[in-house]
């Protein structure tokens, strides 16, 4: 699993609501070449093509290559937002020709897994979510990043949660009967009487 910075301003124009609430991102390279199954060559002739030369060329091929070929589905995904910093799993790299006219027809898929303080990110991602460029790839191993905690146990969680809720008149009966043989046939005068306390404090509420 490999780890990427990526703006959310394809073509200079902000589209970090799109990407968010329609589950995708993009680059803002404005070619209209479909890069499905294309490779670095394939993507440096196209460019050619479309006249980039020089350092343009090289600049524009590391970017579009990088979210083309080296991102692959399963990889994370960070971007920055202001204090905060969503994480995303990708998929697979798709054309998306209704895009063309707002220059990001190359897009990827994203299940996005939580949004995080940046603060809360070690010095390492931090420094990755400050490079400059369109995308860029993190370098250090998955453990070094420390993202793994903001990622995983998501389910269990959420299970955890669902039953607590689903059972909570079943769990909260159980309590009132506990209380109920405690108030009536604890031998401890001090049992009795807190259990009592409870008791009417659940009547109460």
């Amino acid at each position: 699993m490999k780890i990427f910075m990526l703006r959310s301003k394809p073509h200079k124009i902000e589209r970090i609501n799109e990407f968010l609430q329609l589950n995708f991102v993009a680059i803002g390279w404005t070619s209209k070449s479909n890069f499905t199954g294309a490779n670095k060559e394939d993507i440096r002739k196209a460019l050619q093509s479309d006249n980039y030369e020089g350092q343009s060329l090289l600049t524009t091929l590391g970017m579009v290559n990088a979210f083309v070929c080296t991102m692959k589905k399963g990889d994370l995904v960070l971007i920055r937002e202001g204090d905060f910093v969503h994480i995303g799993k990708v998929g697979d790299y798709e054309w998306r020709e209704d895009y063309v006219e707002k220059h990001m027809a190359h897009t990827r898929p994203v299940e996005w897994l939580n949004k995080v303080p940046f603060k809360k990110l070690n010095a390492s991602m931090q420094s990755l979510l400050k490079n400059i460029k369109t995308i860029a790839q993190y370098r250090q191993t998955l453990e070094e990043s420390e993202i793994e905690q903001y990622i995983t146990n998501n389910g269990e969680t959420d299970s955890k949660l669902n039953f607590t809720i689903e059972n909570k008149d079943d769990l909260l009966g159980n309590a009132i009967e506990i209380l109920k043989d405690l108030a009536n046939n604890s031998k401890d005068e001090h049992v009795r009487l807190e259990a009592t306390r409870e008791l009417l404090s659940v009547l109460k509420s």
